[in-house]
């Protein structure tokens, strides 16, 4: 075969356009393929079905309703220019609201009206009652990461003018606005983002950032294939050591807060204001940045590249040369690191300091036995209880030279 890609489309009635994006080989038929990659995205209905506008549309109720009336937009507000372009934003806050509060930036694909849709509008509404500053705004095709650096850009400077805490602002993304708006959030150098919420979609992470905490929420129902990479990515993030919280909601149909109109949607939405609230304050920003150095290095550690762990817990070890737990897990990055000696020694410093027999005693026999030291791996051996003791520690490759010794052989008894 040519190779030549096919385009689906699905287009879900009530939700303006949901256009189903599946790359793939021609060959492959219906059958995903490694090279299939799922977009749903949210678009102007313009496209094929007439302008959106903010209105409740016919028979749709979103399930998060404002705890209060009382929200104040502040429309068209013009946070940049692209050539004779103006790009605009609403700003929705409650009313009587005064100083600055948590922000919550909602990243959709729509300008002009189109970004007024009726769900966007309903949740910048849900939100704003409970207490933060929503903020929806122009972003168009092809121009995302551009726009979203002008309006960062206006709202870390002027953001105080429309109650903007330029100190606490969280992104939204979700569907197929995720694929684009995960990769920016991720970007260590956009400190001024201090939390994103990512809602059932995808995108092309590779290394997500231990100082952004993100809450990822994905939709039970929804295609395999998104909930597939969904799950990827959850495990990355999880082995990278990053904060990063994963929420199922078993039940939920892509795009749940309009299509699930139940308590267990709301429950996940009002999680997500907690959530942003929460992340966004100065005491837990303040103990995400002290804990951001030895979650690196244990991230480092848990993926296997113990040469970039290694220097950073060294750095610690220096600061806080008093601290056991932190010296074990550097001798361990020494040990991965094949710096054999050195952990060997490093791990001899712990003795009598409180740590447990078997997190001590193993990696400081295997470390002394790759050093050259016979009888060492057995005194540490000997440390461990028999019952705390695994058998097949026995049966290690490191341990393989002791095998024909008494002293060994008496440590693993029959079971």
């Amino acid at each position: 075969m040519d190779g030549r890609i096919a385009l689906k489309v699905r287009i879900v009635p009530g939700l303006g356009t949901f256009i189903k994006w599946i790359w793939r080989p021609a060959d492959r038929g219906e059958k995903d393929s490694v090279m299939t990659r799922s977009l749903t995205l949210l678009v102007a209905g313009a496209a094929l079905a007439g302008p959106f506008t903010s209105a409740h549309p016919q028979g749709q109720k979103f399930a998060l309703q404002p705890a209060s009336p009382n929200v104040t937009i502040t429309k068209d507000v013009e946070y940049g220019r692209s050539d004779t372009v103006a790009l605009r934003m609403d700003v929705y806050r409650s009313a009587g609201s005064s100083g600055t509060g948590p922000t919550l930036i909602f990243f959709n694909h729509a300008t002009g009206a189109d970004r007024r849709w009726f769900f966007y509008d309903a949740w910048a509404r849900a939100a704003a009652s409970r207490g933060l500053v929503a903020v929806v705004f122009d972003l168009r095709f092809g121009s995302e990461a551009s726009d979203f650096q002008a309006l960062m850009a206006y709202l870390t400077s002027r953001g105080a003018t429309v109650g903007v805490n330029k100190d606490a602002i969280a992104v939204y993304a979700g569907s197929g606005n995720v694929f684009t708006a995960l990769p920016l959030v991720e970007d260590p150098k956009l400190t001024m983002v201090k939390a994103a919420v990512m809602y059932y979609g995808e995108a092309p992470i590779t290394e997500f950032r231990r100082d952004l905490p993100v809450l990822y929420v994905r939709a039970g129902l929804d295609r395999p294939s998104v909930n597939e990479e969904i799950a990827k990515l959850a495990t990355l993030a999880v082995a990278q050591n990053a904060p990063v919280t994963l929420v199922n909601h078993a039940s939920g149909y892509h795009g749940f807060e309009m299509f699930n109109d139940d308590d267990a949607t709301r429950e996940v939405m009002e999680q997500t204001i907690a959530f942003v609230r929460r992340a966004t304050s100065p005491e837990f920003q303040a103990a995400i940045r002290r804990g951001v150095p030895e979650a690196t290095a244990a991230g480092h550690v848990q993926v296997r590249d113990f040469a970039k762990a290694v220097p950073i817990y060294a750095d610690l070890v220096a600061a806080r040369p008093d601290d056991a737990r932190l010296r074990l897990s550097y001798g361990e990055a020494l040990l991965g690191n094949t710096q054999y000696a050195e952990a060997c020694g490093e791990l001899e410093k712990l003795k009598g300091k409180g740590l447990g027999p078997r997190d001590l005693g193993l990696p400081a026999a295997r470390a002394c036995m790759l050093k050259g030291d016979a009888d060492a791996p057995i005194g540490w051996l000997k440390t461990i209880p028999t019952r705390f003791l695994p058998p097949d520690v026995q049966n290690e490759a490191v341990f393989a030279p002791l095998k024909s010794r008494e002293d060994f052989r008496a440590l693993f008894p029959a079971r």
